[in-house]
């Protein structure tokens, strides 16, 4: 299979990608995983999970990938933010935890 483009999209969005694959026909075993796995953890729909990332963005020093992790994991524990944003670029500081932790309470499902 050829990869014809790469883009990050939340849990929900991967969901009805691949839902839709699967009425047009059978999953590969790597996609039905995926599929069985965004069913099961995806907590925003798609429209809740932009406004979050929205949100998040607008704070500054979170970069795209940052972004999506925390959307996909909506953690409000200061240590799972700063584990979930380890990976490609600085270290978040404690301030910068903080807000983070804040506009994700306002998404996160009760």
């Amino acid at each position: 299979m050829e990869k014809l483009s790469e883009k990050r999209v939340c849990l929900d969005e991967a969901r009805e990608i691949l839902d839709r694959r699967q009425k047009d026909g059978e999953l590969s075993f790597e996609q039905q995983r995926a599929y069985e796995y965004s069913q099961q953890f995806s907590y925003l729909d798609k429209k809740k999970a932009k406004e979050l990332a929205k949100d998040l963005e607008k704070l500054g020093f979170l970069n795209e990938a940052q972004v999506q992790s925390l959307v996909d994991l909506l953690p409000v524990k200061p240590a799972y933010v700063k584990a979930a944003t380890a990976f490609g670029g600085e270290p978040l500081s404690d301030d910068q935890v903080k807000q983070a932790v804040d506009v994700i309470k306002k998404f996160k499902p009760k």
